[in-house]
């Protein structure tokens, strides 16, 4: 049942207690064995650097004055927030980023559910006021142009079945208006009430839609962390594989995956069971039917047990994969060649303690995207919501409003922007064409009014998003013509994400004479930008890309060839 605002109000006050001054707030403390994550690098080659210099608030909107809310303020309930990065099309036609933090704002409870959307049209620097969303999970957008979401509590229908809210909108309206159906969800085992869909959807290369659910089963009782597959554009799912099953007094709950690199698929998922929940990671290689046995998440060069809740994993359109989760505190951790074995520079990035208890402040949800091939966003909460107790009154115990938090005892949803390195000085094609410093000539622009980011200045918009590329039905060739010679060092190349691909680069200083290719690409399957040395001073850079001759979407014709997303380094 839906907690009513008029009985939280009168919850709140009751629960406010004095509470006796407490240690100045400093360094997480955990038990021995449990990391104690550092707030910068240990690193020497730091991989990911903070952008921001200062905390961005999200919510409340206008960012609040005062250092502590007032009681009424403090029903304004802001927590467990998530982001989805989305390409779109601007008020005047060219590709455009919207950015959408959702959050919920019931009480922490398994109730019906309420949340509200912040939107960003600046990469996530700043955010407009929020408003009521049905959205509860991050979006994502389909290969058929749809953005597509989930609801969070699956309903059980009976032994074998269960029904899970689906919500999705047309990418040409902007995500404004979304539209509920319910989704089919079939299982083999004795299925029991209870569970979630947590974490964001993902997409395969040949249409079908993977969400993670944890759910219970007749027999254990206990929750283990599963991935369901849809083959029909998200009206049925069918448990495809168990991540991980519960044992030993131990079960697996929240879980993120993520197409690596390398095609597989790597989830991380939270287990329960012991002082602090930690997490623990495994991966698929064969679309999620089957998974590696789950082990312990280990950052490297750190020989300490990982805590932590509510995962998330970003493959960065740049191909680093970056991993968030929180409680204590929130972090980030990188994976730099993008396949998630070894996690790198673990560092928290925000923390809101108190002195009484490492887990006090920031419920350690967190929301991750990209904003840019080599910039992310990541969101989090400033004070984990209320739950209630037996007796009906607020449990605010890991927020309390005693006043002695960093940051103060408001329920907000903050942000904060990183980059991560790269070698070298990238090229801004997208401004070096702006300002008449780049001249594009190619045969690939095919495009249709149902993928409007189709165009050939897809290449270089920053996103590795299927449709945002440059297309040719047949073979392709891509000529980019600076107005002076300039030295390269590297290139990167996403071709046709998903689907074997090949390519040849080639560097001249007047556009007739070319030489033999600097790079040969055959039959390579991205998922992200791939990288090559080039080291040449060139004026001219083509780019040829053999057709295809099976397997092209209908919509382009019997062959094509892509040119996802394209690179240049100084």
């Amino acid at each position: 049942m839906r907690v009513p605002r008029s009985m939280v109000a009168g919850l709140s006050l009751a629960m406010s207690a004095v509470l006796a001054p407490p240690a100045a707030p400093g360094r997480a403390q955990a038990e021995p064995g449990y990391c104690v994550l550092p707030e910068h690098s240990l690193q020497s080659g730091a991989y990911l650097i903070a952008t921001a210099s200062s905390l961005g608030w999200i919510h409340p909107y206008p960012p609040p004055l005062a250092p502590e809310p007032t009681n009424t303020e403090r029903l304004d309930f802001a927590g467990f927030p998530n982001v989805s990065a989305l390409d779109v099309i601007g008020p005047d036609g060219r590709p455009a980023r919207k950015v959408i933090t959702t959050f919920t704002t019931n009480v922490d409870r398994v109730v019906v559910l309420t949340s509200a959307a912040a939107v960003s049209d600046d990469d996530g620097r700043t955010f407009g006021p929020a408003g009521p969303t049905p959205l509860r999970e991050s979006p994502i957008e389909l290969l058929d142009g749809r953005f597509f979401a989930t609801e969070y509590y699956p309903a059980r229908t009976g032994p074998h079945t269960a029904r899970l809210g689906v919500l999705t909108s047309s990418a040409l309206s902007d995500g404004e208006s979304w539209v509920r159906s319910e989704a089919t969800l079939v299982t083999p085992g004795e299925l029991l009430p209870g569970g979630a869909a947590h974490g964001a959807p993902v997409q395969l290369a040949d249409g079908t839609i993977l969400i993670t659910v944890y759910a219970r089963y007749a027999g254990t009782d206990a929750y283990q962390a599963e991935v369901y597959a849809s083959g029909d554009g998200g009206r049925t799912f069918v448990r495809r594989g168990v991540i991980a099953e519960p044992a030993g007094g131990f079960a697996f709950t929240e879980a993120a995956i993520a197409q690596a690199a390398d095609g597989s698929l790597v989830a991380v998922l939270r287990r329960d069971g012991g002082p602090y929940a930690t997490l623990w990671q495994s991966r698929s290689a064969d679309g999620g039917h089957t998974w590696a046995p789950a082990r312990e998440l280990r950052f490297s060069g750190l020989d300490c047990v990982v805590r932590g809740v509510a995962p998330r994993l970003l493959l960065m359109p740049g191909g680093a994969l970056v991993l968030s989760a929180g409680r204590p505190d929130n972090w980030l951790a990188i994976s730099p060649d993008g396949i998630g074995e070894q996690w790198l520079e673990p560092r928290v990035t925000y923390h809101n303690r108190d002195g009484i208890w490492d887990a006090h402040g920031s419920s350690g949800y967190t929301g991750i995207a990209a904003v840019g091939p080599h910039r992310l966003i990541q969101v989090f909460d400033n004070c984990k919501l209320p739950g209630v107790r037996p007796d009906g009154l607020l449990d605010e115990t890991a927020c309390p409003a005693h006043g002695r938090f960093e940051h103060g005892g408001w329920y907000a949803i903050k942000r904060l922007l990183f980059d991560v390195a790269v070698p070298g000085t990238r090229l801004d094609l997208a401004d070096l064409r702006r300002r008449g410093e780049l001249r594009i000539s190619t045969t690939m622009r095919w495009s249709s009014p149902h993928r409007p980011r189709t165009r050939p200045a897809g290449a270089f918009d920053g996103s590795t998003g299927y449709w945002s590329s440059a297309v040719a039905a047949g073979r392709g060739r891509y000529v980019l013509r600076f107005d002076r010679p300039r030295p390269i060092s590297r290139i990167g190349l996403s071709l046709r994400p998903g689907h074997p691909a090949s390519a040849r680069v080639y560097v001249s200083e007047d556009g007739r004479s070319w030489g033999p290719p600097v790079l040969t690409v055959e039959d390579r399957i991205d998922y992200a930008l791939r990288y090559a040395t080039i080291g040449r001073t060139a004026r001219y850079v083509k780019i040829v890309l053999p057709a295809v001759r099976s397997g092209c979407e209908p919509e382009i014709g019997a062959s094509c060839s892509m040119l996802n997303e394209l690179e240049l380094y100084s």
